[in-house]
Parts: C-alpha cells; structure tokens; sequence
C-alpha cells in the first residue's frame, strides 16, 4: 500500500478538515510553526498509536474548538497500490473492492478519531451498501449471516465462510445496494477481525526528529526492523507452503 493523502481536523493548529496529498517525493516548505511537524505527527499517531515518537494529548485539541466543546481529532488516510487480493476470513481470497472496503475515488480510506487525546476509535469510509437488508454485512457474525441467508433463501456454496456468505447476500441485492458513502467501524464485533488483516498490509511509519538524539534502541529505529523481520518471516513461510504445496501434488510413477 501507499499513502494518497492525510486528512487532519481539530489537532492543534488545524481547525477545520485539511487535506495533505502525498507523491512519490513529497516536501513541505514554509515558515517555522506553520504545522509543517504536525503533519508528520499525525501520521506517527495514525500508525503507532501512541507507540512512536508522538503521544497524542488533551492539549493536542484545537484551542478554539476545546472551547466549543468539540473534543474529538480527526486523522485518515487514503492509501492506493492495493492488495490485488486479500484473505480476511479462512483461507478464501477475496478484495477490498468486492467487500465494498473502498471510498468512492476507490482508495482504502481508514480514518481514526480521538476523543481528548484518547485511544482512538477506527472508522473505514467505504461506497458501501446502505440497504438495510445487506447494510451491515461486515459486522455480521457467522450465524447472523447464515439467518440471512436461510430466509431470504440464498444460495451459498459454504456457510461456514463469512466471505462466500457476503458475497452470495449482496450478489442477491446486486441492483438495488443503494451505495453509498459510509463509515464502518471496524473497532467493534466482527469487522474488528476484518481490521487486523488490514493492518498487516498497511506500510511501517517511522518519525525522525533531528532535534533530539536518535539511538539503535529508540522505537522509531527498532519498530520498522521487526517489521521488515516479520515481512521477510511472512514471505519465506509462503514461499515454504508453495514447495509444500507443489511437492504434495506430485506423484510417483
């Protein structure tokens, strides 16, 4: 995956929704204290949580808007160069774009909101089906999908897979999803399975700050070598299943 674009709203200086697009050499030029840093910030808060270099805090909410009462910072990102093909339940292979994952610029669009500088709360914003008979699909659990199924009397070749059963339900609906612009909170019940399969394709974020001393054991120098560990131990694993694989399917004449 690559990042498209960040999104921030009331985090410090940014009051109201900015949008920061990103190429493929991007650099931000302008006066000290202009939320050059704070751009870089959100995006350590987006993927460490609170782990990198940046602790999200109460004081991080935009002055103005604290005195409103609107305590809640907004940070998303648009990623692009997707997965052609994804497994988030079992072992069938399905997309982000059959699982109505994708916004309607059909980029991955993850957004996280912060309530007080909290533990945020993780929303994906999808062109989604909003019918209420297929509407909330991703957060059904397996039983709830198989009721589905079983009155509406839809064929599925394997209930026992929530992805086959989805796909049947809204294969059933097909003109008439009402697709629309949504968020899916992916924090809570089944879609929260759906998330950490996510995460594992999202790229490793490290913040550098030259005004303070980097050493081997900080986080932002150790979290990306055990990723790239973790990667290297995820491709050799797969590539030891395929010799598998192939060796299992060979016979002896």
């Amino acid at each position: 995956m690559r990042i498209i674009s960040l999104k921030i709203k009331n985090f410090r200086g940014y009051k109201n929704l900015v949008e920061i697009r990103f190429d493929d050499l991007t650099v931000f030029v302008g006066k000290n204290d202009v939320g050059k840093s704070t751009i870089l910030e959100a995006l350590d808060i987006f993927f460490n949580d609170g782990k990198g270099v940046v602790k999200l805090e109460k004081s991080d909410v935009n002055v103005d808007e604290r005195k409103m009462d609107n305590n809640e910072t907004i940070i998303s990102v648009c990623f692009g160069e997707l997965p052609d093909k994804i497994v988030i339940d079992s072992t069938v292979e399905t997309t982000l774009q059959d699982e109505y994952l994708l916004n309607s610029d059909g980029y991955l669009e993850v957004v996280k909101k912060y309530k007080n500088g909290g533990a945020g709360k993780v929303f994906v914003r999808a062109y989604h089906p909003t019918n209420p008979k297929c509407n909330n699909l991703l957060l059904a659990k397996n039983t709830d999908l198989k009721k589905i199924v079983k009155t509406e009397n839809i064929s599925c070749e394997n209930q026992s897979i929530n992805t086959l059963m989805r796909r049947a339900i809204w294969s059933k609906y097909e003109n008439e999803l009402q697709l629309m612009d949504c968020e899916i909170d992916v924090s809570k019940e089944e879609a929260k399975k759906i998330w950490e399969k996510l995460v594992l394709y999202m790229p490793a974020y490290s913040l550098f700050q030259s005004d303070r001393k980097n050493s081997d054991g900080d986080n932002e120098v150790q979290d990306p070598l055990r990723e790239a560990v973790k990667q290297i131990s995820v491709i050799l694993w797969k590539c030891e299943m395929r010799v598998i694989t192939i060796h299992s399917s060979m016979s002896v004449s």
